[in-house]
C-alpha cells in the first residue's frame, strides 16, 4: 500500500505502510501503551470511588427497606432533632442538679484553747449554688472532740455563728471551687 507524505521541503513523496511502520512502530507502540496504562489508572481510580460510595449508601440505608433516599434522609433528621431535643432535655437536668449541688467550699482552721497546740479545730462551710448548706464546726480539746452542725440559707446561718464560722462562709462565698462545679454553658 503507497501513502502520499509531504518531505521537509514541502514536496509530496510517495511511502509504503510498511515503510512508515518501519519508521514511526516503536513511538505508535509507546503511544499505544501509554495509553493504555492512563486509562487504566483511571479506570481503577473510578473504581475505588464507586466502591467508597456504595460502602457509604450502604451504612446510610442500613436497616431501611423499600425507601426512597429522600425519606431516609428526613428520617434521619427527624432522629438528629429528637436526639438534639433529649440533649436540651438533660442538659437543664444537669444545670438543675449543678445548681444544688455542692459548690462553695470554706475551711477556716483555729486553735479556740491555748493550751491545747496546733489548729486541729476547724469550721468548714458546705455551700450549693443557691448558697444554702451546711457549716461544720469541730472544736477539739484535751476531753475530747466537739461537732457542731448548722443550716445556712441564702448564705445566713439559722443559729448564732463563731468568728472562724462566719469567716468559712466569707471564704465560701468568695472562692468557688471549681472542681466540684463544673461550668456550663447557658
Amino acid at each position: 500500500m503507497i501513502g502520499l507524505v509531504y518531505n521537509a521541503r514541502g514536496v509530496r513523496d510517495e511511502v509504503s505502510l510498511t515503510a512508515f511502520w518501519t519508521t514511526y512502530g516503536f513511538y505508535m507502540w509507546l503511544l499505544t501503551a501509554l495509553v493504555l496504562l492512563v486509562m487504566l489508572g483511571v479506570t481503577f481510580r473510578l473504581a475505588i470511588q464507586v466502591r467508597a460510595a456504595v460502602q457509604r449508601y450502604t451504612a446510610l440505608t442500613r436497616g431501611v427497606e423499600g425507601e426512597t433516599l429522600d425519606e431516609i434522609w428526613h428520617a434521619r433528621a427527624l432522629q438528629v432533632a429528637d436526639h438534639n431535643d433529649q440533649l436540651t432535655t438533660l442538659t437543664q437536668q444537669v444545670r438543675e442538679l449543678n445548681q444544688s449541688s455542692v459548690q462553695h467550699i470554706g475551711l477556716v482552721r483555729f486553735n479556740p484553747f491555748g493550751d491545747v497546740g496546733g489548729d486541729q479545730s476547724f469550721a468548714v462551710a458546705l455551700l450549693d449554688g443557691n448558697h444554702d448548706g451546711v457549716i461544720l464546726s469541730s472544736i477539739y480539746s484535751r476531753n475530747g472532740v466537739r461537732i457542731y452542725a448548722k443550716f445556712v440559707q441564702a448564705g445566713t446561718a439559722s443559729h448564732t455563728l463563731s468568728d472562724e464560722e462566719e469567716a468559712a462562709i466569707a471564704q465560701a462565698l468568695r472562692d468557688p471551687s471549681p472542681a466540684l462545679s463544673p461550668t456550663l454553658n447557658p
